[in-house]
């Protein structure tokens, strides 16, 4: 414990400290400063606390607890320019829909304006990154201050979730003395603060979301005048996995619509067995690469659900001349980066789900209900054929490398029934999609997808782990790594099992599979200015914070280091060394899937298989 907040500064952060804890806020993350003393002791009295002296690592790390829990955490820095670099994961936030509270502390307003030290203008900081932005003036006795600072804590609070989830600033002003000072405990405003204190900070509750009736009512009207369709599950959160799981197996019963899901989607590992009518596909990013496939496929409509999807294939179709007709549901925020949507309809995905799908089985049959068995029985058997096709062409390669293609499935393999998963961006999420078949083991998949960054995957990662998401594995490019190199020093501030595996193949190889790593003339400036290989090795980096670190440049060697990470109380990092000309291997293994289940649909693929054109960016 503190020394007791015998002083009105720390009675005041007291107070708000014990306000926040009140209103649902779940742990602290504080990187160390002066102008911020009250309120850190404060924190510390109040909440489960971390200690990171980086405060772009300690926002990651905080956005990480959320990620996993659900719940905001508080991110406590001084005063001057190290709240700016929280920007990144407030933009995060914002994007992703994460509660977080940004708790800054700034100076009086006696130092502002005045070359004063370490102090700028702090107020609305993050500019529309920011839900809502609250400002604290100084520690002030007044019975309405005292109320107002209770109140504004919860307010902070319920703006991180409510209209839409993300940061929140607030803004808290002190006047040396900062540490706490004896008193003599008569002061006029102990009775107050005591008052306050035992009574708790005020209630503020947000509505519950419900699917309007309207909304119901015309995706039943849309589903049923269309029997050949599809569900289209782009990256949502982790925490929603179970209600949408079962939501989304009622809709596509009683619709018969096809689930194409990607990894980070919650619904791709955990539903039915492959076979059962609410499997889902998997492969289909490979198999739009064939028009041929395209054509057979195209859906009388498509209903897109969660974040944009991250496949190329997908977007580029629906940036196409012969793009399906698709209504989007997004959750709380607009989604529709390709245009040409018929409508969207906003609100929690699961609910409106369940409703369309309980409104269907109360109604007759589908009018077609044997088109949409043999829609669905198309897309099936192009799938298998994809993932055999897969399988045996992985066989016939050298067993003695380590492939990119083989460190997503070994991480799944090894990963026990409701593991979490982080993936960064940039390939190890597209690789997901590209190596991992749909199973019916649940897997949570956290995924830095509100902005697509790859800064913070580390930190974001270890906040998830602090948080309780346990075991959790983490998969990242070795440029990631380097990017996030001080998110190291959060993984080693938490226990195992967490286990970093690094995909090493020198540089941002996913360069090679844009329209820049297929032009001849621009292999020397591709390499320098883009790939950028680097040459590391991250053992040096590992040992700096006192972590255990394996590098792994077989399949045999990336299943042992795996199995030790996983039963480990301490943080592992893997650094996987993968053969080189993985991006024209990658490459060949889509073409094989494509042609394979072309084939399984008796059609004449076009050899090599085709790719729509497309200029998806590299994260």
């Amino acid at each position: 414990m503190n020394p007791p907040a015998d002083d009105l500064h720390s009675a005041w952060a007291q107070l708000f400290a014990a306000a926040l804890t009140q209103c649902g806020v779940a742990q602290a993350v504080i990187s160390p400063g002066s102008r911020s003393t009250p309120l850190a002791l404060a924190l510390a009295d109040h909440l489960p606390t971390t200690l990171l002296h980086d405060e772009r690592v300690a926002a990651f790390f905080a956005l990480g607890q959320a990620r996993a829990s659900g719940r905001p955490s508080v991110v406590l820095a001084t005063s001057g320019s190290a709240p700016g670099h929280w920007l990144p994961a407030a933009m995060e936030a914002h994007e992703a829909g994460l509660p977080l509270v940004l708790l800054s502390a700034d100076r009086p307003w006696e130092a502002q304006q005045a070359q004063s030290s370490q102090t700028v203008d702090q107020q609305r900081l993050f500019g529309l990154h920011a839900r809502a932005c609250f400002e604290l003036g100084l520690p002030d006795a007044h019975p309405a201050a005292l109320r107002a600072l209770q109140r504004i804590a919860a307010q902070a609070v319920l703006a991180t979730r409510y209209p839409q989830a993300g940061a929140v600033q607030v803004n808290a002003h002190f006047r040396k003395p900062l540490e706490p000072q004896p008193t003599s405990g008569t002061e006029p405003w102990r009775a107050r603060v005591q008052a306050l204190a035992r009574a708790g900070a005020p209630r503020l509750q947000a509505p519950l979301a419900q699917p309007h009736p309207d909304a119901v009512a015309l995706l039943v009207e849309r589903v049923r005048a269309a029997p050949r369709g599809l569900v289209v599950a782009g990256p949502m959160p982790a925490g929603h996995g179970g209600a949408l799981r079962a939501a989304l197996a009622r809709f596509v019963a009683a619709s018969g619509y096809v689930l194409l899901a990607e990894a980070t989607s919650q619904l791709r590992f955990g539903l039915a067995a492959p076979g059962d009518g609410a499997a889902c596909i998997g492969a289909f990013d490979a198999l739009l690469r064939e028009p041929a496939l395209r054509r057979r496929l195209q859906p009388d409509l498509a209903l897109e659900i969660g974040a944009p999807a991250v496949s190329a294939q997908w977007l580029a179709w629906l940036e196409g001349d012969e793009a399906p007709p698709r209504w989007v549901l997004p959750g709380e925020r607009p989604a529709d980066p390709a245009g040409g949507a018929q409508g969207m309809l906003l609100g929690p995905v699961a609910a409106l789900l369940d409703a369309v799908a309980a409104a269907l089985e109360a109604l007759p049959g589908s009018p077609d209900r044997a088109a949409a068995v043999r829609y669905a029985a198309d897309w099936q058997r192009a799938e298998a054929a994809a993932w055999l096709a897969r399988q045996q062409a992985v066989e016939r390669a050298d067993r003695t490398l380590l492939h990119e293609h083989e460190v997503a499935p070994a991480l799944r393999a090894a990963l026990p029934r409701d593991a979490w998963l982080a993936v960064g961006n940039s390939s190890p999420v597209r690789d997901l999609d590209h190596d991992l078949p749909p199973d019916a083991v649940p897997l949570h998949v956290l995924h830095q997808r509100g902005v697509a960054g790859i800064d913070g995957g580390v930190a974001g990662a270890a906040g998830a782990r602090s948080a309780g998401a346990a075991p959790l594995a983490l998969l990242l490019g070795d440029t990631a790594l380097l990017h996030d190199a001080g998110g190291l020093a959060a993984a080693a501030a938490v226990d195992g099992p967490l286990v970093i595996v690094v995909v090493h193949n020198d540089g941002g190889r996913i360069f090679e599979r844009l329209p820049l790593g297929r032009d001849p003339a621009m292999a020397a400036v591709r390499e320098r200015l883009f790939v950028a290989p680097h040459g590391r090795r991250f053992d040096g980096l590992a040992a700096t914070w006192g972590m255990d670190h394996v590098f792994a440049s077989t399949p045999a060697a990336l299943q042992q280091a795996l199995a030790r990470g996983l039963s480990a109380t301490r943080p592992l990092l893997i650094e996987a060394r993968v053969a080189a000309g993985g991006s024209s291997l990658r490459a060949g293994l889509l073409a094989a899937m494509a042609q394979a289940a072309a084939a399984a649909l008796d059609l004449s693929p076009a050899p090599p298989a085709a790719p729509l054109p497309t200029h998806a960016d590299a994260r």
